[in-house]
This record gives C-alpha cells, sequence and structure tokens, in this order.
C-alpha cells in the first residue's frame, strides 16, 4: 500500500517480512498483540528512531518480535536448531542448498 507521498510502504523487502511474520503469529495466536506492543515500545524507548527511511523503525519492530516470541523456543530447543543448521552447513557442498533432516512430528 503506497504512502500519501506515493513512496513504498517499506523501505525493504525484511521489513515487509517482519511485519508479515508478526501479522501471522498475531492471526494464528501464537502472539498477543497487546505484548508485541509492549515490546516495541520498550525497543523505541530503548532506541528512539531518528528521521530516517524508516529502517530503525523496523530494527526495533524485530527486535520486539524477537523479545515477544523467545518463549515460542526454549533454549535448549534453540541451541539444538543452531547445532542443527551448522551441521548440515558442514556437510553441505559449496553451491548445495543446505537442507535439514526432517522432524519426526507428533500425532
Amino acid at each position: 500500500m503506497p504512502s500519501e507521498a506515493d513512496e513504498p510502504t517499506f523501505a525493504a523487502p525484511w521489513e515487509a517480512t517482519a511485519f508479515a511474520l508478526k501479522a501471522h503469529l498475531v492471526e494464528t495466536g501464537k502472539l498477543d498483540a497487546g505484548d508485541f506492543a509492549a515490546h516495541l515500545g520498550a525497543a523505541l524507548r530503548e532506541n528512539p528512531a531518528p528521521a530516517d527511511d524508516g529502517t530503525a523503525y523496523f530494527v526495533a519492530f524485530v527486535t520486539a518480535l524477537e523479545r515477544a516470541i523467545a518463549p515460542l523456543a526454549p533454549a535448549d530447543a534453540l541451541a539444538a536448531e543452531i547445532d542443527a543448521w551448522h551441521s548440515a552447513a558442514a556437510a553441505t557442498p559449496h553451491g548445495e542448498p543446505i537442507e535439514l533432516p526432517q522432524k519426526a512430528t507428533a500425532r
């Protein structure tokens, strides 16, 4: 959606991705919008966004998103995922896509 000045809404694709991820998590009930807003307010108070193209705001937005979803990924599960990525990357020939082994899902 273009702004009033007919400029793009997002300065970079990663900003749109962060916004879409947050919207999806709220829509699916995995993230409370009020909790996210509190984290965003705190992140903006910690590092007030300068008058720029909005990038500083979205840096705070991503910081808030990381903080808000941290409880969804316990530290041990996150560490295991990081280790799996490192192992898969080390085993992947240069130029090939990195593929993680499929995890068994509970039924």
